[in-house]
Protein backbone atom coordinates (compact mmCIF):
# COMPACT_ATOMS: atom_id res chain seq x y z
CA UNK A 1 0.00 0.00 0.00
CA UNK A 2 1.13 3.33 -1.11
CA UNK A 3 0.10 6.57 0.67
CA UNK A 4 2.88 8.72 0.80
CA UNK A 5 2.20 12.22 0.98
CA UNK A 6 4.48 14.03 -1.31
CA UNK A 7 3.33 12.94 -4.88
CA UNK A 8 7.26 12.96 -6.42
CA UNK A 9 7.95 10.78 -3.93
CA UNK A 10 4.85 8.76 -4.06
CA UNK A 11 6.37 8.31 -7.86
CA UNK A 12 9.43 7.59 -6.76
CA UNK A 13 8.66 4.73 -4.07
CA UNK A 14 6.16 3.34 -6.78
CA UNK A 15 8.79 2.95 -9.72
CA UNK A 16 11.17 2.06 -7.12
CA UNK A 17 8.84 -1.15 -5.92
CA UNK A 18 7.71 -1.93 -9.17
CA UNK A 19 11.61 -2.36 -10.83
CA UNK A 20 12.84 -4.31 -7.98
CA UNK A 21 9.35 -6.38 -6.83
CA UNK A 22 7.35 -6.53 -10.48
CA UNK A 23 4.69 -8.84 -9.45
CA UNK A 24 4.15 -7.29 -6.07
CA UNK A 25 0.14 -6.05 -5.94
CA UNK A 26 0.55 -1.91 -5.44
CA UNK A 27 -2.38 -0.25 -4.02
CA UNK A 28 -1.87 3.34 -3.78
CA UNK A 29 -3.42 6.63 -2.94
CA UNK A 30 -3.27 9.74 -5.46
CA UNK A 31 -3.72 13.26 -4.28
CA UNK A 32 -5.34 14.28 -7.38
CA UNK A 33 -6.10 12.95 -11.10
CA UNK A 34 -2.47 13.85 -12.87
CA UNK A 35 -0.77 11.61 -9.73
CA UNK A 36 -3.76 8.74 -10.49
CA UNK A 37 -2.50 9.00 -14.19
CA UNK A 38 1.53 8.63 -13.26
CA UNK A 39 0.83 6.09 -10.97
CA UNK A 40 -0.94 3.72 -13.04
CA UNK A 41 1.66 4.53 -15.85
CA UNK A 42 3.37 3.13 -13.42
CA UNK A 43 1.54 0.10 -12.98
CA UNK A 44 -0.03 0.46 -9.96
CA UNK A 45 -2.70 -1.98 -9.72
CA UNK A 46 -5.22 0.21 -7.69
CA UNK A 47 -5.28 3.86 -7.65
CA UNK A 48 -8.06 5.18 -5.38
CA UNK A 49 -7.90 9.22 -5.19
CA UNK A 50 -7.67 10.83 -2.31
CA UNK A 51 -10.73 13.45 -2.18
CA UNK A 52 -12.76 11.51 -4.35
CA UNK A 53 -15.01 9.27 -2.44
CA UNK A 54 -15.55 11.95 0.09
CA UNK A 55 -16.55 14.54 -2.36
CA UNK A 56 -19.36 11.62 -3.83
CA UNK A 57 -20.57 10.84 -0.11
CA UNK A 58 -20.75 14.78 0.37
CA UNK A 59 -22.44 15.40 -2.69
CA UNK A 60 -25.34 12.84 -1.75
CA UNK A 61 -25.64 14.64 1.25
CA UNK A 62 -26.05 18.05 0.05
CA UNK A 63 -28.37 16.88 -2.84
CA UNK A 64 -30.47 15.32 0.03
CA UNK A 65 -30.31 18.56 1.78
CA UNK A 66 -31.79 20.10 -0.98
CA UNK A 67 -34.81 17.32 -1.33
CA UNK A 68 -33.69 14.89 -3.39
CA UNK A 69 -34.57 11.70 -2.57
CA UNK A 70 -32.38 9.49 -1.04
CA UNK A 71 -32.70 6.77 -3.80
CA UNK A 72 -32.49 9.76 -6.44
CA UNK A 73 -29.47 11.09 -5.09
CA UNK A 74 -27.49 8.06 -4.63
CA UNK A 75 -28.70 7.65 -8.46
CA UNK A 76 -27.31 10.61 -9.68
CA UNK A 77 -24.03 10.20 -7.62
CA UNK A 78 -23.19 6.55 -8.61
CA UNK A 79 -24.14 7.89 -12.70
CA UNK A 80 -21.29 10.51 -11.40
CA UNK A 81 -18.96 8.37 -10.28
CA UNK A 82 -19.41 5.65 -13.58
CA UNK A 83 -18.52 8.68 -15.50
CA UNK A 84 -15.75 10.05 -13.98
CA UNK A 85 -14.09 6.72 -13.31
CA UNK A 86 -14.40 5.92 -17.26
CA UNK A 87 -13.46 10.34 -18.06
CA UNK A 88 -9.84 9.09 -15.77
CA UNK A 89 -9.62 5.66 -18.14
CA UNK A 90 -9.75 7.79 -20.97
CA UNK A 91 -8.18 10.74 -20.04
CA UNK A 92 -4.82 8.73 -19.05
CA UNK A 93 -4.18 7.86 -22.60
CA UNK A 94 -4.09 11.42 -23.16
CA UNK A 95 -3.47 13.31 -20.48
CA UNK A 96 0.48 14.48 -21.88
CA UNK A 97 -1.24 16.33 -24.58
CA UNK A 98 -2.48 19.27 -23.19
CA UNK A 99 -4.51 20.71 -26.17
CA UNK A 100 -6.17 17.11 -26.31
CA UNK A 101 -7.04 16.71 -22.64
CA UNK A 102 -8.45 20.21 -22.80
CA UNK A 103 -10.90 19.14 -25.40
CA UNK A 104 -11.55 15.80 -23.67
CA UNK A 105 -13.00 18.15 -20.56
CA UNK A 106 -15.15 20.42 -22.31
CA UNK A 107 -16.57 17.19 -24.31
CA UNK A 108 -16.96 15.21 -20.73
CA UNK A 109 -18.54 18.12 -18.95
CA UNK A 110 -20.85 18.43 -22.30
CA UNK A 111 -21.90 14.83 -22.09
CA UNK A 112 -22.48 14.73 -18.24
CA UNK A 113 -24.76 17.36 -18.85
CA UNK A 114 -26.73 15.28 -21.30
CA UNK A 115 -26.23 12.18 -19.10
CA UNK A 116 -28.24 14.28 -15.90
CA UNK A 117 -30.33 16.03 -18.49
CA UNK A 118 -31.46 12.54 -20.13
CA UNK A 119 -31.95 11.67 -16.18
CA UNK A 120 -33.95 14.22 -15.12
CA UNK A 121 -36.18 13.53 -18.56
CA UNK A 122 -36.67 9.69 -17.79
CA UNK A 123 -37.73 11.06 -14.49
CA UNK A 124 -40.21 13.24 -15.19
CA UNK A 125 -41.52 10.81 -17.82
CA UNK A 126 -42.34 7.92 -14.96
CA UNK A 127 -43.96 10.40 -13.06
CA UNK A 128 -46.11 11.87 -16.02
CA UNK A 129 -47.14 7.73 -16.85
Amino acid sequence: MLAIDDIEASLKTAETVRRHFPKLAVYARARNRYHAYKLIDLGANLVSRETFLSSLDLARQVLQGLGVSATDASRSVAMFRKHDEALLLHQRAIYTDEAALIQSVKQAAEELEGLFESDSQDKRNTAAA
